[in-house]
């Protein structure tokens, strides 16, 4: 029988690694190794930025209404025999 590898290797056994991804002994990254926490931005970036004005949701509702009241008119006439 041959001895294989494990699936899942331990990061400490690996070879190459950088002082920089030293591991402490409970697996964690040692301090100062991951960004910080909050942003480094304190300035405001550019435009502000607002939605769309309050009233153009309303206008789509009116117009998908519209066009949908539009073709019960037209079923609805097609039915009664008023066209075609």
């Amino acid at each position: 029988m041959t001895h294989s590898t494990p699936a899942d290797p331990d990061p400490t056994d690996s070879t190459g690694r950088s002082p920089a991804a030293d591991f402490s002994a409970s697996g964690d990254v040692q301090p100062g190794e991951t960004p910080p926490a909050e942003d480094q931005v304190s300035a405001p970036q550019g435009h502000e930025e607002h939605g769309p004005h309050r009233a153009v949701p309303w206008v789509w509702i009116g117009v998908i209404g519209g066009v949908a009241v539009l073709t019960a008119l037209f079923f609805v006439g097609y039915a009664a025999g008023l066209l075609g």
